[in-house]
């Protein structure tokens, strides 16, 4: 039998072995971050909790990704104008749960039925992004504009609106 000294030595010495596991650390797959970061493509891919704070990702494709936690606060996810067309950036059937995209511009962005449950979107720019059956349950639209975007079947539930403009222009403020 194990002294209770011994026991917390023990304890400790688990708990430092997990904290220091390779898997601990990060929760994202380095690799596709690293190939994102050159091709701009991400499909099916695993991003959860990936910092992308401040990125330009115009025109990225994010379809079925797993961007759960990820911090995309002040990225730029808007149009990319291209020689012979415009790349909209695409995260239809994406996971972004709990995603920080707080101040980011998502303008024409694809949303189409995302999971955005929990999602800070304070300040972001949806102006004219497609957000049909995106689940928006629970996320934070403090200061977004979603002037033009269409909210088609998209699921509200306890979102918080406060100077939030809507679609049709009009200001929602019924979470202040």
């Amino acid at each position: 039998m194990l002294s209770k000294a011994s026991s917390r030595q023990a304890a400790v010495c688990m708990s430092s072995l997990l904290l220091a596991w390779p898997w601990a650390a990060v929760a994202f797959d380095a690799a596709k971050f690293e190939d994102f970061k050159t091709t701009n493509v991400c499909k099916y891919c695993d991003l959860t909790d990936a910092p992308m704070a401040g990125r330009d990702m115009r025109g990225a494709d994010f379809q079925n990704a797993n961007l759960s936690g990820a911090v995309m606060r002040l990225a730029n996810m808007g149009e990319r104008p291209m020689e012979k067309r415009t790349l909209l950036t695409n995260f239809e059937d994406a996971n972004l749960r709990r995603a920080d995209l707080s101040g980011a511009n998502l303008h024409l962005a694809n949303f189409s039925n995302a999971y955005l449950r929990e999602a800070n979107l304070t300040g972001a720019d949806l102006s004219d992004a497609v957000l049909s059956k995106a689940n928006l349950k629970g996320a934070v639209l403090t200061g977004a504009n979603l002037k033009g975007a269409k909210l088609d079947e998209a699921k509200l539930d306890e979102a918080k609106f406060c100077k939030t403009i809507m679609p049709d222009g009009a200001v929602n403020n019924s979470g202040c």
